[in-house]
């Protein structure tokens, strides 16, 4: 599943793997790609505390982060498989929606468990 980036200043890294998606595709791949965020301020903790890193280890320890639930949001690096399992974890560009977004498309072939560490 392709996704894109949460943050404003990746929003066209996709492109990059697009020849090798096509790639895949041609020898017989599924071609999927989640919905790209529209990046608007409301998906965003405008106060979020970005100079700190103290604050933003405790605001992430209480499941605080960047982004809101404004719109789906993900980055397939917050995402790992073994078999039919998919492990998924809420970060800074992940969000809730973004991984119940996932839950959904893939269906009862495979089960998404959250993480928090």
């Amino acid at each position: 599943v392709m996704s894109c980036m949460a943050w404003r200043c990746r929003f066209f890294e996709y492109r990059a793997y697009r020849p090798l998606v096509k790639e895949y595709f041609r020898k017989g791949a599924k071609w999927t790609a989640a919905p790209k965020p529209l990046m608007s301020d409301e998906l965003y903790d405008m106060d979020y505390p970005i100079t700190n890193l103290e604050d933003r280890n405790r605001l992430v320890s209480q499941g605080k982060f960047a982004t809101t639930e404004f719109e789906p949001c993900f980055d397939a690096a917050d995402f790992m498989r073994a078999g039919r399992d998919i492990f998924a974890q809420r970060s800074q560009v992940t969000n809730e929606m973004g991984i119940e977004w996932l839950r959904r498309h893939l269906g009862d072939e495979y089960k998404v468990h959250v993480l928090s560490f």
